[in-house]
């Protein structure tokens, strides 16, 4: 409604008249006399024109402002917060909690509704604004309230209602709920800085029912195989007191461990720990239940999940040594920098003895990699090196072999076809040779250190040198990794240039091939260099990984991070995507794709630095579900990965049944409000008036910004000078 206006000039209003006036003057001398004469009435109209036109002129000169005042009368709002989660599912004696509710919701949505001052009499309506909550706030309008999700965030709730409605004419927030809260912060801080008081409608019983739980399952996330793993299991209950349950860890069908408790004080928590062992490598959710008891109020908490990762035990790593030497002892010191691995040796002192512990002990049937480190020499034990190429066959054992002075090749003649290599001349020493990186080692994930290709070569430039061996033929589609240096050239047969170091594959089996001694040079002469000072570790680690990594182990480590989850909780993907040797990839693009039957849903997954990405997708109804997750980089497919997971019914919001009643009390008393029961407040609230604000807002218009008035400047003008044409005015 306009209350006021004001039209500012940048003259005082009383010259600015005066000037007006002037200027009718002007018109009127100006028109006094006129050839031919003019009739009184066509005299008026043409001074008015031309009075109205300069007086015109003069007020857009004077930049006239037009301020206008409006008055809004704003009925006061209410903000109603209704609990939309799955504990209003919670049967109790009158029925479930959310009937209670719909009748509380089904009062307020009726719209603007009269409030009762203490007389009894009506006052201005209400704005309600209705929204629904459970993990997240959201406006309401009538749809019907479906109690699914699996959670409640009262804070988040209380805050979302007071953004969304600032600068409104806000006069209370009325929540409607059980108080029972599992996500957030505590709400008591959210209505603390409410600028309105907070009325609570409870909604359930706040008396403890007869119930048993499972409260808190604890384990490691990470075991191994055969290992046994403690399950500690955190258990509460309500009027079971001396009773016995069965508590079982579970894994599908099969049943790991099991042992009936005795339920202590009600009330009170007990911790139950159990030991399981997993038998087999890989990610298995393990189910935590216990017993229902007869007379429980709902068995959705009697069972929780655990999601735990076995892993396979420590690589082991057989390493045959041909003589004792500083490079075996350079060997051992790296050995001992490998965490992941366990080592162990075998250095000759004999045909079939060695100085560490016999070969059988050794146990080179359980080993996962081969090191023949100046191995098999003359002195080697035939049956022993025929052991471990039967391993090698058999296992598809990867093999690392170092040659120097010591490496017999005839004593691999017996087993040509498996060696990666062949002595095509007797083995001849070139001392000091610097090695370079080839072409094909610049890709390859044994020798590259970094992901910058620069910074790489860097790396392996001028390292110190070694001492390399003529006569060594490589099979037919080995890869060439290291080769000496082209500074110095030798006058070598073609086909037997002594190549550094190259990877070979036949049968399943990795070999890599490592021609050359005084590997300790590349370590100690290198500590000086803070940039390499761990080279021959970070290359060793390499190299045993891209052995020991078989092809068929997944690049993509995304998988949802449960199996199963609840309905209303978010499904979240999460892991790491590697390369050929399994190193993280930051800037690959990852798609992840959710199905079932009826729906599919497909998002890009969000890169969180070093090779990790995630994605999260919520609202998935109750049912089993595929996922394959793609990764792509530089237009090429890194790989792909497919699996399942399900959602089953909720049993959160069930870990608390006992309506909160303290809480919604405290938010009401802090806050200036009042706590009701769902009919006190039907019959009650507000119980004071809640005021209409009277709002006043200006409004400013600079009237010579429009172009109108050029417009009526245009007609005035044309026209006075129409009409003078048409009377032959002179």
């Amino acid at each position: 409604m306009l209350q006021d206006f004001l039209l500012k000039l940048a003259w005082p209003n009383w010259l600015f008249a005066l000037t007006v006036v002037a200027l009718a003057g002007i018109a009127y001398f100006f028109y006094f006399r006129t050839l031919p004469p003019l009739s009184p009435g066509r005299r008026a109209l043409s001074l008015t024109l031309r009075a109205l036109t300069l007086s015109a002129l003069l007020f857009l000169i004077l930049e006239p402002a037009l301020r206008l005042l409006f008055q809004q009368r704003e009925k006061p709002v209410v903000a109603a917060l209704l609990d939309n989660s799955a504990s209003m599912r919670i049967k109790e004696s009158y029925g479930e909690r959310g009937d209670s509710l719909r009748i509380v919701a089904g009062h307020l949505s009726e719209g603007a509704f009269g409030q009762r001052s203490g007389e009894g009499a009506r006052n201005d309506s209400l704005d309600v604004r209705l929204f629904s909550f459970d993990l997240a706030a959201r406006a309401w309008s009538g749809d019907s309230l479906r109690f699914e999700s699996d959670g409640s965030d009262l804070s988040r709730a209380i805050t979302t209602a007071l953004d969304s409605l600032s600068g409104k004419n806000l006069q209370a927030l009325v929540l409607v709920s059980d108080g029972i809260y599992n996500q957030g912060a505590n709400p008591f801080l959210a209505a603390r800085n409410s600028p309105v008081a907070v009325y609570t409608v409870l909604v359930g019983d706040s008396t403890t029912p007869k119930d048993l739980a499972v409260r808190r399952v604890q384990t490691n996330q990470i075991t191994y195989v055969n290992k046994k793993l403690p399950v500690e299991v955190v258990l509460w209950q309500n009027g079971f007191d001396g009773k016995t349950a069965l508590l079982t860890v579970s894994e599908g069908e099969r049943v790991l461990a099991q042992r009936t408790v005795t339920l202590a004080k009600s009330g009170f928590e007990q911790k139950e720990t159990l030991e399981i062992v997993a038998r087999q490598a890989g990610e298995f959710n393990f189910t935590v239940s216990v017993q229902t008891l007869e007379g429980e109020v709902t068995e959705r908490n009697n069972r929780q999940i655990v999601r735990v990762r076995v892993l396979k035990s420590k690589i082991k790593v057989l390493a045959m040594a041909g003589a004792a030497n500083f490079d075996r002892r350079t060997l051992s010191f790296v050995a001992d920098q490998l965490k992941d691995y366990q080592f162990t040796f075998l250095t000759e002192k004999s045909p079939g003895q060695y100085f560490e512990q016999s070969f059988r002990d050794a146990q080179p049937d359980s080993q996962d990699i081969f090191i023949f480190f100046g191995f098999p020499t003359r002195n080697s034990d035939p049956a022993q090196l025929r052991e471990l190429m039967r391993q090698v066959t058999n296992r598809r054992v990867p093999v690392w072999w170092f040659i120097n002075r010591d490496t017999d090749p005839a004593k691999l003649r017996e087993f040509e076809p498996l060696a990666p290599f062949q002595a095509a001349a007797p083995l001849a020493a070139l001392e000091n040779r610097f090695v370079r990186l080839s072409s094909g080692g610049r890709l390859h994930p044994v020798t590259r250190l970094d992901e910058n290709e620069t910074v790489n070569n860097q790396i392996w430039r001028e390292l110190p040198p070694l001492e390399i061996y003529r006569g060594i033929k490589m099979p037919g589609g080995s890869q060439v990794l290291l080769e000496p240096d082209a500074r110095q050239p030798e006058n070598v047969p073609p086909g037997l240039e002594p190549a550094v170091c190259f990877a070979y594959r036949q049968q399943e089996i990795k070999y890599l091939v490592f021609n050359g001694a005084n590997l300790s040079n590349w370590h100690f002469q290198l500590q000086e260099d803070p940039a390499r000072d761990r080279f021959l570790v970070q290359f060793m680690e390499r190299a045993i990984r891209w052995l020991v990594n078989r092809d068929d182990i997944h690049q993509i480590q995304i998988a949802p991070l449960q199996q199963i989850y609840n309905v209303g909780e978010p499904v979240a993907f999460s892991g790491q995507v590697y390369d050929e040797f399994y190193q993280p990839v930051s800037d690959a693009r990852v798609v992840a794709t959710v199905s079932n039957e009826a729906l599919n849903y497909s998002d890009e997954m969000i890169a969180e630095g070093n090779g990790f990405y995630r994605q999260t997708f919520s609202g998935l109804p109750e049912g089993e579900f595929s996922y394959r997750v793609e990764a792509h980089r530089n237009d090429k497919t890194i790989g792909a990965r497919t699996g399942k997971f399900t959602v089953k019914p909720f049993f959160l919001e069930f870990q608390q049944i006992p309506a909160n009643a303290a809480l919604m009390r405290q938010l009401a008393r802090e806050t200036g409000g009042e706590a009701y029961s769902p009919g006190e407040f039907i019959r009650r609230f507000p119980g004071k008036k809640l005021e209409t604000r009277v709002q006043y807002t200006f409004s400013e218009y600079f009237l010579w910004n429009y172009w109108y008035w050029l417009a009526a400047l245009i007609a005035l003008l044309g026209t006075e000078w129409f009409l003078r044409k048409r009377w032959g005015l002179l």
